[in-house]
């Protein structure tokens, strides 16, 4: 295909979509996916804000597919996977020559109803007398898909009845000619092109690591990762071993309602006493994320890891158990016993390796959050570095990866992204956003506050400088914080002195919190994490953006730390080599929540003298969006007038 005939002015998508602009930065990050794609090589893209970037990449991903090379299109959200399938990739169909190309959308199997489960379980469900069970009753009846993302409530027991890997019986199921789960598997099979999300990808890849039968995905050709810049979380995650508190209980329960067939119940009970006392030593660490070692430090590591050991052998004596049960004439029964004995065992293992597993290229580590009826406790097992596995699993066992954002780069270069994943030499673009920055957007960096602190004062002196900012900009405001510790006590600060509707993340789902800053018009909304990418408000409901201070990753999270530790170990230099990129990218994310069309126009605001106090801030400024800088909130509140 001609990228200039499509995307050059008088082009077909020019022909066909109203209101297209041609922008000279699409097209060469088009040219340079389709090299990569015609050569099997690999490609890295950044594409600022407003260069089109899917539609730069899938125009070459159909042409490679209409060749009958399958390409596998992979994102981190939801939203973007739904723009892809229902927006762009229809589009592009409808106006390019050759054939239609099959499509199909894979998610993860907890995303999909388990007819079997859901006919095992419904009985319980009842009697738990929640009318969301009746609505998914109504709906189990009547959906095509059996995605969970079609339904509007939270179903009671959904990771008892979603498709699940342990209690799959594959074509032994009677359910089997049904099964939503595998009626995806064969779309994904007959699909020219395949959209999913990284975290299934990733785990696809580590599953075919240990048996290469075994994966979700067909085969494919090609991948393009778009918000590729979460790929090495991602990979930090599938790659390793987690498991969470609620797993022997939810055992436990279904080993209770098995239906003609008895465990021991002083053994159940023994379960559960174990998996408590476990998990009690966890949930009494000082912080929410914790290495086993600052545990050990206060429990005592052999007794910890001696009631790990109990556990692991109570749950082998229950695969035992169930191994021995009377199943003659009953395959009903047989089905379920065989899938309980997989999660047992799974479980099983998957303590072998957090308890007793190699420490050398691993750490061990977990997290727990609370709530007014219930403590939550994870503990993970995670490779300190993805590169090495991915250089042996996706880049050498793919013929081309497109990584595409429009935060990838560093300095100018793709250095610092590829040692991180371990990518190999690679074709290389980097295409700055048409909007006209200088013309549209002010940066304002109030340097005569201190450098940032924990301390009180600090926030009200945050708050009072984000009240002038935001009584200039009349609302209209995101509000992006780096701790929900600083957005809570701003908020607390603010919501009484302000004229305009305040919101704050955790109050509602984000969906809702958007529809409602839309809907409002001069809001200001309170996030943290979630709102610093993936969200598109255009217009002028959203004016400004404040970001409380450089987002740097907290040093005491055990992901960081031992990322960190690990390149101090090697004589690495922590600070310029990895924290500063890390927070270059997510601040270039944060700023570019702003300006999403050439109509767009509005102030961000840092509130973080670093920025002009310390020498790496001139590489931050550096590489934003170049636009007008002030130090003075009078020239805000000039811009607004």
């Amino acid at each position: 295909m001609d990228i200039e005939n499509i995307l050059g002015p008088g082009g077909l998508v020019a022909e066909h979509m109203e209101g297209y602009e041609y922008r000279r930065e699409q097209v060469e990050a088009a040219l340079a996916v389709q090299e990569a794609l015609q050569y099997s090589s690999h490609c890295l893209v950044e594409a600022g804000t407003g260069v089109g970037k899917s539609m730069a990449y899938l125009i070459p991903a159909i042409n490679h597919a209409l060749q009958g090379r399958r390409v596998v299109v992979s994102t981190f959200t939801l939203y973007l996977q739904s723009q892809l399938i229902n927006k762009d990739i229809p589009f592009l169909q409808s106006i390019l020559p050759g054939r239609k190309l099959k499509v199909a959308l894979v998610k993860g199997r907890g995303n999909y109803l388990c007819l079997s489960n859901f006919d095992a379980e419904l009985g319980q469900l009842l009697l738990l007398q929640d009318p969301n069970t009746v609505r998914l009753q109504q709906w189990a009846l009547k959906t095509e898909t059996g995605d969970v993302a079609e339904i509007d409530f939270s179903p009671t027991g959904w990771g008892d009845i979603c498709s699940d890997l342990d209690t799959c019986h594959r074509n032994g199921c009677a359910w089997y000619n049904k099964c939503f789960y595998y009626k995806m598997r064969k779309a994904a099979a007959e699909a020219d092109i395949i959209v999913t999300n990284h975290s299934l990808f990733l785990s696809d890849l580590a599953i075919r690591t240990t048996d290469p039968n075994a994966g979700i995905l067909p085969d494919y050709d090609a991948v393009i990762f778009d918000e590729a810049h979460h790929l090495e979380d991602v990979a930090t995650k599938a790659f390793g071993v987690e498991c969470g508190k609620w797993r022997v209980p939810s055992l436990v329960n279904k080993l209770r309602r098995l239906k003609g067939a008895g465990i021991n119940p002083e053994r159940l009970a023994a379960l559960e006493d174990l998996n408590s006392e476990l998990f009690l030593a966890f949930e009494g660490a000082r912080k929410p994320e914790f290495f086993f070692r600052d545990i050990y430090s206060t429990e005592g590591q052999e007794r910890v890891e001696g009631t790990a050991t109990m556990l692991s052998s109570t749950l082998a004596g229950v695969y035992r158990e169930l191994g021995e049960l009377e199943t003659d004439g009953q395959p009903e029964l047989k089905e379920r016993i065989d899938g309980l004995k997989r999660i047992s065992g799974r479980i099983n293992e998957d303590l072998s390796l957090l308890f007793f597993g190699p420490t050398e290229g691993y750490f061990k580590w977990g997290e727990r959050s609370a709530n007014a009826k219930y403590t939550n406790c994870t503990l993970r097992y995670s490779p300190l570095s993805v590169a090495d596995i991915l250089r042996d699993v996706l880049w050498s066992g793919v013929n081309s990866a497109v990584l595409t954002s429009a935060t990838l780069s560093n300095s100018g270069t793709f250095n610092y992204i590829k040692s991180r994943l371990g990518m190999p030499e690679s074709v290389e673009s980097i295409q700055d956003s048409p909007f006209d920055f200088k013309k549209q957007c002010l940066l304002y960096i109030p340097r005569h506050l201190p450098l940032p602190s924990e301390q009180a004062v600090y926030a009200d002196m945050v708050a009072k400088e984000i009240e002038g900012i935001v009584r200039a900009s009349g609302g209209r405001a995101f509000l992006l914080f780096t701790s929900y510790r600083m957005m809570n006590a701003v908020y607390e600060r603010l919501s009484l002195r302000l004229p305009y509707v305040m919101m704050k993340q955790g109050d509602m789902p984000n969906e809702t919190l958007v529809a409602e800053f839309l809907r409002q018009g001069n809001a200001c909304l309170f996030g943290v994490h979630s709102f610093w990418e993936g969200v598109d408000i255009r217009g002028e409901a959203l004016s400004c953006v404040v970001i409380d201070k450089l987002p740097f990753a907290s040093p005491d999270n055990p992901v960081t730390k031992a990322r960190t530790d690990a390149i101090i170990a090697e004589d690495g230099d922590w600070f310029n080599g990895y924290s500063i990129p890390q927070a270059q990218m997510k601040l270039k994310q944060g700023f570019g929540r702003l300006i999403r069309t050439k109509r767009d126009r509005g102030v961000v605001a840092v509130l973080d003298s670093r920025l002009v106090k310390k020498s790496y801030g001139r590489e931050f400024l550096r590489f934003l969006p170049q636009c007008p800088v002030t130090f003075k909130l009078e020239d805000v509140k000039a811009f607004f007038a």
